[in-house]
C-alpha cells in the first residue's frame, strides 16, 4: 500500500464524461469532478450549492419567454402560450396579455430580433408580425408587418419573385387597368393565391379571386404597360402558398431575413434604414439586396445573427458575409466551417467572449464559432466534448453575460450550465434539476428566469441568491399566524418551511400550510439535492489502482452554513455552526476501501436548505497496485 495526497484547488473543468475516467494524464482531469449537480463553479475555482428559484408568477400553460429590452431601465419578459403572450415588466409584474398567432406547437420555430421599439417576429408557417411598445402611453401592439409603397411607381416594396415551379408560365392581361384577368398557358393557380399582388408587364395587380386554374380576376394597383404574354411575372416570395421568413437579424443598419419555407438558402437584405423595404432598385449602396447562397448541398438556412460579421448558419454549414459595409457591389459570401446547426427547431445562437456559441446538427455538440486574425477565418469546436453525457437534446439556449453562464435547457427536463472565462481556462460544465421540468430560459442583465412545469402546473421563477429552495415564496406578517394561504402553485407538494428560523417538512394542501406554532416570517419552497462526486483516484497519471481507502479529507469552506458527507459510513450532518455561517477548514476521517473505479472515495450532497461554498478540497489516500 502506498499513501498519496490528492489536491483539488480548482473545478475549471465541471463534470467530466465517464468516457474519460481512464485519462488521468489530462490537464482538465485534475480540475474536474465525477458528480456536479445543482453546484456551481465559481470564477476562482471553488464551487458552491446552486442558487434557488423564487417564485414569480403561475403561468397558464407551457411555452417560451423571449426578453425584450426597450432601455437599460424598461426591460419586460414576454411569455409566448398558445395563441397568447402575457408581458411582464422588470420588476416581475404582470402588465397585458396580447393575442398571438402562433399555436403552443409552433413556438419551437419561431424567431425574433429586437430594433428600438419593435421585436420582428417570423415562422416559417405565419405571416409575419411584430410586437410594439410605445413608452409614452405604455400600450403594446401585436401586428402584422407592412411593407412600405414604391414613391415613385407606387408598388409594393415586398420582396417578389419568380419560383422555379412557375418558369415557362405566361401571364396575358385582358387590359391595362381597373378590374382584369389574367390568363395563364397552364392551369396551375388555386385560392391560395387570392389576395396576392403579383408584378406584370411593369406594373401590379392584386389577386381578388380564381375563376379556374387559368384565369385569375384581379384589381390593377399600378397601370400595367402593355397587355402582352408576360413569362417574367413574380409573385411575393412570403405567401400562404409559398411559406413565411425562417430567420431574422439586423446588421449594418439593415433587416436581415435568413431564409422562408420554400426559398431555404436565399438571403435578403432591406434598404438601409427602412427596414421593410426590399426593392431592390438599381443597385445603389443602400438598396436592398437579394442573393442565394450556393454550395454542393441546397444550404438551408437555419439562424442569420449579427457579430463581428453577419454568420449565417445552415444545415450543413457556417458562413461569412463581408463587406465594409455591405452593399449590393461589393458583398462577399465564404463557407467556414461544416458543421451545420439544429434545424427541426429554432436554438438562438449567443455571442459569448468573442465568440458564437451554436447547438450542432447533431444535438451533441454545443460548438463555439470563433474568428482568428491571423486567419482571417472562422473555425469551431466543441465547447461539451469532456462533458457530452450532460447534453440530451436541447431545446433552448441564453448566456447570462454578468455571470458568464450558458444556460442550456434540454429535453429531460434539466438544465446544462457552462460557466465559461477564457481568461482563466475555465470551461466548466454542471447540471442543474429541479422538482420538476426547466421548459425556458431567458436572461435579463444579470437575473436568469426559467418556465418550469411540475406535476401539469406551470411557473415562471428567476434564480436568486436569497433562497435555497426552488419555486420559492417569502410571507411577512404583522403578527404570527399559523396558517398559509395562497399557496396554489405548490398545492399538493411536499415543501421545506423556513419559519422564524425553524425548518418545517409539510404539505400544502388545499392552497395552504398549517404551522407548529404561530410565526412572522415565513419562506416555503420546493427542496432540490446537491451533489458533489470526485473523480477516480490515479497512481501517477495513468495507472488506476487496484483499490483506494480515503483515509482524510480535508475541506476548506467559507460562507457555509451546512455540511453532509458520506466518506463510506453513510451521510453525516457535519457540524459546522449551529446553521450560522461558517467559513474556515473541516477535516473527516475516511472508512473502508472502494475497488470499483466507477464509485467515488467520498459524496457531498444534501436537500437542506442552507448555503455551502467549497474553495479547496484535498484527501489522503491508501492506494493498492
Amino acid at each position: 500500500m502506498v499513501k498519496q495526497s490528492i489536491t483539488y484547488n480548482e473545478f475549471s473543468f465541471g463534470e467530466l464524461s465517464r468516457n474519460l475516467f481512464g485519462r488521468g494524464n489530462l490537464s482538465a482531469y485534475r480540475s474536474s469532478a465525477m458528480n456536479l449537480t445543482n453546484m456551481d463553479v465559481i470564477q476562482t475555482g471553488g464551487i458552491e450549492r446552486r442558487y434557488g428559484l423564487k417564485f414569480v408568477s403561475s403561468l397558464e400553460s407551457a411555452g417560451k419567454i423571449i426578453t425584450f429590452e426597450y432601455s437599460s431601465d424598461k426591460i419586460f419578459l414576454l411569455f409566448f402560450r398558445d395563441e397568447y403572450i402575457d408581458i411582464y415588466n422588470q420588476d416581475e409584474e404582470f402588465v397585458k396579455t396580447l393575442d398571438s398567432p402562433y399555436s403552443l406547437s409552433q413556438l419551437s420555430k419561431l424567431r425574433w430580433t429586437q430594433k428600438g421599439q419593435d421585436l420582428y417576429l417570423v415562422h416559417p408557417d405565419v405571416e409575419p408580425r411584430y410586437v410594439r411598445y410605445d413608452e409614452q402611453t405604455e400600450e403594446w401592439l401585436i401586428s402584422m408587418w407592412a411593407y412600405p409603397v414604391h414613391p415613385e411607381y407606387g408598388y409594393s416594396c415586398q420582396p417578389y419573385t419568380k419560383f422555379s415551379d412557375m418558369e415557362g408560365v405566361k401571364l396575358t392581361p385582358t387590359g391595362t387597368t381597373g378590374s382584369i384577368r389574367l390568363v395563364s398557358n397552364k392551369a396551375c393557380f388555386d385560392h391560395n393565391y387570392v389576395g396576392l399582388k403579383l408584378l406584370i408587364n411593369g406594373g401590379e395587380v392584386f389577386i381578388s379571386s380564381i375563376a379556374s386554374g387559368r384565369v385569375l380576376s384581379v384589381e390593377v394597383l399600378v397601370e400595367l404597360k402593355s397587355t402582352d404574354a408576360d413569362m417574367d411575372w413574380q409573385e411575393p416570395a412570403f405567401s400562404n402558398k409559398r411559406g413565411y421568413p425562417s430567420s431574422i437579424a439586423f446588421y449594418q443598419n439593415r433587416l436581415v431575413i435568413g431564409g422562408s419555407k420554400s426559398l431555404k438558402n436565399r438571403l435578403w437584405f432591406s434598404k438601409i434604414g427602412n427596414y421593410l423595404n426590399f426593392d431592390l432598385g438599381t443597385g445603389l449602396d443602400d438598396e436592398a439586396i437579394e442573393f442565394d447562397i450556393f454550395s454542393d448541398k441546397v444550404n438551408q438556412i437555419v439562424s442569420v445573427f449579427s457579430g463581428r460579421h453577419l454568420q449565417v448558419f445552415t444545415s450543413d454549414a457556417e458562413w461569412m458575409i463581408t463587406g465594409n459595409p455591405i452593399t449590393p457591389s461589393n458583398i462577399s459570401v465564404t463557407q467556414q466551417t461544416k458543421i451545420g446547426s439544429v434545424s427541426d427547431r429554432y436554438i438562438a445562437p449567443k455571442f459569448v467572449e468573442g465568440s458564437t456559441i451554436f447547438i450542432a446538427r447533431n444535438k451533441k455538440e454545443i460548438r463555439e464559432f470563433f474568428y482568428g486574425d491571423l486567419s482571417e477565418n472562422y473555425s469551431s469546436q466543441d465547447l461539451i466534448l469532456l462533458s457530452s453525457h450532460l447534453l440530451s437534446n436541447p431545446l433552448e439556449q441564453d448566456f447570462n453575460v454578468k455571470k458568464r453562464i450558458l444556460y442550456v435547457v434540454q429535453e429531460d427536463g434539466t438544465l446544462a450550465v457552462l460557466l465559461s472565462n477564457k481568461s482563466h481556462n475555465i470551461n466548466a460544465w454542471v447540471q442543474y434539476k429541479t422538482d420538476g421540468k426547466f421548459l425556458s430560459v431567458a436572461v435579463v442583465f444579470d437575473k436568469t428566469y426559467v418556465v418550469v412545469e411540475r406535476n401539469g402546473m406551470y411557473s415562471l421563477e428567476v434564480f436568486d441568491y436569497d433562497y435555497n429552495l426552488d419555486c420559492a415564496k417569502t410571507f411577512v406578517f404583522d403578527e404570527a399566524v399559523t396558517t398559509v394561504s395562497d399557496l396554489g402553485f405548490l398545492n399538493d407538494k411536499d415543501v421545506t418551511v423556513i419559519a422564524d428560523g425553524e425548518i418545517y417538512k409539510l404539505k400544502v394542501e388545499d392552497n395552504e400550510i398549517n404551522l407548529p406554532k404561530p410565526c412572522k416570517n415565513i419562506v416555503i419552497g420546493l427542496p432540490f439535492k446537491h451533489v458533489f462526486c470526485p473523480l477516480p483516484v490515479f497512481v501517477g497519471s495513468s495507472f488506476i489502482p487496484k483499490a483506494v481507502r480515503l483515509l482524510e479529507l480535508n475541506l476548506r469552506l467559507m460562507d457555509s452554513q451546512m455540511l453532509q458527507v458520506d466518506t463510506g459510513a453513510g451521510l453525516k450532518i457535519i457540524n459546522l455552526n449551529n446553521g450560522e455561517y461558517f467559513s474556515g477548514d473541516v477535516k473527516i476521517r475516511g472508512k473502508g476501501f472502494i475497488k470499483n473505479y466507477e464509485l467515488p472515495l467520498f459524496k457531498i450532497q444534501g436537500s437542506e436548505p442552507y448555503k455551502l461554498k467549497i474553495l479547496n478540497m484535498s484527501m489522503l489516500v491508501d492506494v493498492i497496485r
